[in-house]
């Protein structure tokens, strides 16, 4: 009998910590219930614009969209093509990054062209482009990353730095019909 008597003892605190324990987490999802969760009163509270399923293409698009429409007119020749080769590269950048167009617009500096006399757009007989590329770029900028229109501090900088391309790389533009 003293055996059990001493079982019930040794029992009794971790009975009364599991107590204690649940009536914490009832009292945290209590309060937890209490904060708003529909996107306005979520994104006031994150300092981030919401986003819904029927806007998000024109979030993500809209630096990115600018940038294939620059590419869409040089190869239409109906506009400039001075910084076709970056745009291009960006456009590449941006495509294997998917997340990058939806945030904060970019800057490109340190651009050098192993022959900066060369001619950098080509038109070809077969109504494509090609684009001579630069053989180095010295930094892309996304700087004060934060997702566009948001309210909220930004998250930082994403520095691309001393980038090198292969001797003689070149990108070629095909219009559609």
């Amino acid at each position: 009998m003293d055996a059990l008597l001493n079982g019930l003892k040794t029992l009794r605190i971790p009975v009364i910590a599991t107590a204690i324990g649940l009536s914490l987490i009832s009292i945290s999802a209590f309060a937890e219930s209490k904060i708003p969760t529909d996107p306005e009163s979520l994104a006031k509270r994150v300092g981030m614009t919401a986003i819904y399923d029927e806007g998000m293409s024109e979030v993500v698009a809209q630096g990115f969209q600018d940038d294939v429409d620059y590419l869409m007119e040089v190869v239409e020749q109906t506009g400039p093509n001075d910084q076709a080769p970056e745009i291009a590269l960006m456009t590449v950048l941006q495509t294997a990054i998917p997340f990058l167009p939806a945030f904060s617009g970019y800057t490109i500096s340190g651009v050098e062209y192993d022959d900066p006399e060369a001619e950098r757009v080509i038109f070809n007989a077969d109504a494509t482009v090609t684009l001579i590329l630069p053989d180095r770029i010295g930094e892309i900028a996304y700087r004060n990353f934060k997702a566009r229109d948001s309210s909220g501090a930004a998250m930082g900088d994403i520095v691309f730095d001393e980038i090198r391309l292969l001797e003689n790389s070149t990108l070629k533009l095909i219009g559609t019909d």
